[in-house]
């Protein structure tokens, strides 16, 4: 744990021109450098969404409003929940800066894949508002852990060079210890390989430390729409995320010196909105030309076009190659 506190530290008014990353930022650089400089260093952003954008950021918000009655020592008014989660809310939610829609909207929205199974758990979103319905009733019902902190906001300094900051999804204590969840809609759990060194419960554990002073003793993903779980972070993580981190860092800053992004085509091209075989793309469906042909009715490792590194060089970069 010592390693970690020697590389974080609370943000403090010098800070301010420190480069700021949240998980999802460094997760999308991962999965895609070039889509990374799209989004973040072109400031391509896109308002498409998706019917799992959309349903995802509903469940999310009726699990919160939940939270926040448990958290008061309130009955639970599950009428109010439910009438929620059928009609939606009219603010605008401060995470997506949209109104949300309820599963009646949604219906309408998106009748066309609304009654069709999913290819992973055979489930269509009926089936999935139905198992959702019982996860509501049975989430922050543990009588060990006490659900405490809801959508709760972090940010710390990492290494003196960046500032990592975000929201948790809800955090438990139980005798001074923490167990931090996120709530995820995908269709299946995790490979075991994703969850050993978790790089999103990992930054959570970060917040966890530079707020509390110790690390989470559980961390927790809680799959929503599936009513499943499971745990991350394994013995040794710590040091794990330590590389990770420094690894993830220097990568995006040697993209950034040479300003060479390298694409890389997976599946998750067909829901990437710089890609034309994402049904819900619209403006920069064409941006990207290196995409997976891969869709869910068309499984294939062809691409588009293959990257050529020497092609991509900005001439300065050019200049520096000897042979």
């Amino acid at each position: 744990m010592q390693e970690l506190l020697n590389r974080i530290r609370p943000v403090t008014e010098t800070d301010k021109e420190l480069p700021v990353f949240s998980y999802s930022k460094l997760e999308v650089f991962k999965n895609c450098p070039l889509q990374y400089r799209y989004k973040y260093i072109e400031k391509k952003y896109s308002q498409d969404t998706s019917i799992a954008l959309e349903l995802g950021s509903l469940c999310h918000y009726v699990l919160e409003q939940k939270g926040r009655m448990v958290a008061a020592k309130q009955k639970v008014d599950y009428d109010k929940l439910n009438n929620i989660l059928l009609d939606g809310v009219s603010e605008v939610d401060e995470k997506t800066k949209e109104k949300l829609l309820g599963v009646s909207q949604l219906k309408r929205k998106y009748f066309e894949v609304w009654h069709e199974a999913d290819n992973a758990s055979g489930a269509s979103y009926d089936e999935k508002i139905k198992l959702f319905d019982q996860v509501l009733h049975k989430e922050m019902e543990d009588t060990e852990w006490e659900s405490t902190y809801f959508e709760r906001p972090f940010e710390f300094v990492w290494d003196n060079k960046v500032i990592l900051k975000g929201f948790i999804d809800r955090i438990d204590v139980k005798d001074g210890q923490y167990r931090t969840v996120d709530y995820k809609t995908s269709k299946k759990v995790y490979e075991q390989s994703k969850l050993a060194t978790s790089l999103q419960f990992g930054i959570y554990a970060l917040a966890i430390l530079n707020e509390f002073g110790v690390l989470p003793a559980e961390s927790k993903y809680r799959f929503i729409l599936i009513d499943d779980e499971q745990y991350a972070l394994t013995k040794g993580w710590e040091k794990r995320l330590i590389k990770a981190l420094d690894k993830v860092f220097g990568d995006i800053e040697a993209s950034g010196k040479k300003e060479i992004f390298v694409p890389k085509p997976t599946p998750l091209c067909h829901w990437c909105n710089f890609c034309q075989t994402n049904p819900e793309a619209t403006i920069y469906r064409n941006e990207c030309e290196y995409f997976s042909k891969w869709t869910p009715t068309q499984k294939t490792f062809e691409v588009n076009k293959k990257w050529n590194a020497l092609e991509n060089m900005n001439p300065t970069t050019k200049r520096k190659l000897v042979f």
